[in-house]
């Protein structure tokens, strides 16, 4: 995934933001998020702002992978030659999506539901592109509206209004799958990314898919994340225990380690304490429900994370 020849370079078929679909020599499929911002830039304004973050992707497989969650597609960061790995293996629709810059330089807006021809990707000074290579998983995955969408605008959902939101979720979906939309919303609030509007489902399990919204701001908590699980009040038994695991900066630590097997530095040190400092929070929201409810109604025995 970080080195393998491209065979073709395209637009990815579908998506609010720029992204390419690359095909390797032996015949895999990446998506490639390019970077758009700095892992020091600190994004501004609403949980959704801003472009997405190639960093975050590549974070969240990490963050999954220590809190044993295993349905997450795997990401690496790449570093793509322009001229050599994308313009010289370039579909038509992609060539037809490049523009040269007020320098010269030949970029790409894209092809998506958010694309601008004045809002580009271009190579740096040694001509290369940053970015995420996710893994195309070429399976058909069931869509689903998350319960806990957002609405985009000033209108407040539901779930925003209604504490006791969770007993009609509970008519709807099996605790089973609302343990598992639990268990995405704790990886969610950890790296602030408040754009799960939907969900995929493979054997009847989320994929986690799409984390490109978070390490946004380090300084904001947006609590609400978790509403799922302050809401709910309850939690997979396997997945707290692993949360009991990972305490005391063991987890973001172990992705440092992880991270720098490929010499890379994901995010910056107020957003590894940020992770922290929100795990601490969830150990609180946890806490609660146990006082409010007891351990036994909490704590289910159902494989969550």
């Amino acid at each position: 995934m970080r080195s393998s020849q491209i065979a073709l370079a395209d637009n990815a078929p579908k998506g609010t933001q720029l992204k390419l679909l690359l095909l390797l020599q032996g015949k895999q499929k990446l998506y490639f998020k390019p970077k758009r911002y700095n892992v020091s830039d600190v994004i501004r304004g609403n949980i959704y702002a801003g472009y997405d973050r190639h960093n975050s992707e590549v974070f969240t497989y990490y963050l999954a992978m220590v809190l044993n969650y295993k349905w997450v597609a795997p990401s690496v960061i790449r570093r793509i030659h322009f001229n050599q790995d994308i313009l010289a293996h370039a579909a038509a629709g992609l060539k037809r999506t490049m523009v040269k810059n007020d320098k010269g330089l030949v970029c790409i807006y894209g092809k998506c539901y958010y694309c601008k021809v004045n809002e580009t990707v271009c190579p740096d000074n040694k001509g290369e592109i940053e970015g995420a290579a996710i893994l195309y998983l070429d399976k058909q995955f069931k869509v689903n509206k998350s319960p806990w969408r957002r609405s985009y605008n000033n209108m407040k959902m539901e779930w925003e209004n209604d504490f006791d939101f969770c007993k009609k979720v509970s008519m709807m979906l099996s605790t089973k799958r609302i343990l598992n939309l639990i268990d995405i919303s704790i990886i969610d609030f950890l790296i602030q990314n408040g754009d799960r509007h939907r969900y995929e489902v493979y054997k009847n399990k989320i994929i986690l898919l799409d984390n490109g919204k978070g390490l946004g701001n380090p300084m904001l908590d947006e609590i609400d994340i978790l509403a799922p699980l302050y809401q709910c009040c309850m939690i997979s038994s396997s997945t707290w225990q692993t949360l009991e695991l990972v305490s005391g900066g063991s987890l973001t630590e172990t992705i440092k380690l992880l991270a720098s097997f490929q010499g890379e530095k994901l995010t910056t040190d107020d957003h590894y304490r940020a992770v922290e400092r929100r795990l601490l929070k969830v150990y609180a929201t946890v806490k609660y429900c146990v006082a409010k409810h007891g351990s036994a109604k909490v704590f289910k025995n159902i494989d969550g994370i």
